[in-house]
């Protein structure tokens, strides 16, 4: 291995399989996973706005702003006035939205096992506990070193 930082195989590990998966994605509905990703949180939380999008789904503010343009052009999202702050934006999934989220994660359950097949079901289920441990961990991390004056949580 190229290092022995657990940081540096965790991406390794994660760059090689969302290369797969965006591969796949990208020949069935020309979208990466970042794109399905937001999707998926659009169809499953209907009137989410942009802000909660980019917390959830881990993604600066200007990349979601290109996915969501590219998602509402598709016609797989759309925009409105958010009904219970009028100053912001609520998204809703489209009907096609919704298909293309559902069979996009069918498909994603079937790359997932394939993709994980070198590890036997006990492997993968220790290795799931261990990065839900790992990251709640650096989460709880996060929140508990917030800036007292700003109101930001540190960056690791």
């Amino acid at each position: 291995m190229y290092s022995d930082f657990l940081t540096f195989r965790l991406d390794l590990a994660s760059e090689l399989l969302i290369s797969r998966a965006n591969a796949v994605y990208r020949e069935q509905w020309n979208l990466d996973v970042r794109a399905l990703r937001v999707l998926r949180l659009v169809c499953s939380e209907p009137d989410i706005t942009p802000k909660e999008v980019a917390q959830r789904a881990l993604i600066e503010k200007t990349l979601l702003s290109k996915i969501l343009a590219d998602l509402e052009a598709r016609d797989l999202i759309g925009r409105d006035t958010h009904a219970a702050d009028r100053r912001s934006v609520a998204l809703r999934a489209t009907t096609y939205g919704f298909n293309v989220a559902r069979d996009s994660e069918a498909l994603g359950m079937e790359l997932e096992g394939e993709l994980v097949k070198a590890l036997s079901a006990s492997e993968r289920k220790s290795l799931e506990k261990l990065l839900d441990k790992l990251a709640r961990s650096l989460l709880d991390s996060n929140e508990h070193s917030a800036h007292p004056r700003s109101g930001s949580t540190a960056k690791v």
